[in-house]
């Protein structure tokens, strides 16, 4: 994939003298001209590339994936507030994280589609938002392409992933989702975005959904990667 280079990445000086300025993943208030506080550097959390390459994919049915973080703090404080504080600036910060990350492990990687774990309508409609649309509109942007947030659907109400151990994340979100019929996918390659990977099961059944409905090579990133559980 290649990036585009008219995307900009960093906000305004005039955006920020009008609206308060904080750090993108704590959301403490920062002098104009700064991004992120001293107490939040994420270089100690980056993923190694080398740990990338040594995962295996063929058990979840997707054909590869990279991610920027380890799920620790203080990415983990970035994430919940991009999530459930509607924090514009940290969903800003995960999206150009990962984007450098699939400029350099998705280099070979050209994608028919950018989507993303899709959620119920009702789950959408409570929230307000699905944050990892607002990521993948931002991905698309930066390699000159179009977001396809509607590509798979959520069919099923399915229960909290966060309270589940391995098996019963896999068994939880059995036939949950589908693949819309306006798209169509077979011989094709996907990208799939989420926001945190834990044990891969989310990331599995929509790989596995795609895979039944014809996609040739499924591609999955994420914000952070949950090491314990992987």
């Amino acid at each position: 994939m290649i990036k585009n280079k008219k995307y900009k990445k960093h906000l305004h000086l005039v955006r920020r003298m009008i609206f308060t300025n904080r750090c993108k993943l704590c959301a403490k208030v920062l002098p104009l001209n700064e991004d992120v506080c001293e107490s939040c550097s994420v270089e100690k959390i980056r993923v190694p590339q080398q740990v990338l390459q040594s995962f295996s994919f063929s058990n979840r049915y997707f054909d590869n994936l990279t991610v920027p973080f380890y799920y620790d703090d203080p990415v983990r404080k970035c994430i919940h507030n991009f999530k459930y504080n509607s924090f514009k600036r940290a969903g800003e910060f995960l999206a150009d994280e990962i984007i450098n990350v699939i400029q350099r492990d998705f280099s070979d990687e050209e994608p028919d589609y950018i989507t993303c774990v899709p959620m119920t309508k009702s789950r959408r409609l409570k929230r307000g938002y699905n944050q990892c649309e607002i990521l993948i509109k931002h991905i698309a942007k930066a390699f000159n392409r179009k977001s396809t947030p509607d590509l798979l659907k959520k069919i099923r109400n399915t229960r909290p992933q966060v309270s589940l151990n391995r098996k019963e994340r896999a068994e939880n979100l059995k036939g949950a989702f589908s693949v819309n019929r306006k798209y169509d996918i077979k011989g094709k390659t996907v990208l799939i975005c989420d926001d945190v990977l834990t044990t891969g099961s989310t990331l599995g059944e929509c790989a596995k959904t795609l895979k039944k409905a014809g996609a040739k090579r499924v591609i999955c990133v994420t914000g952070a990667l949950n090491s314990k559980n992987f």
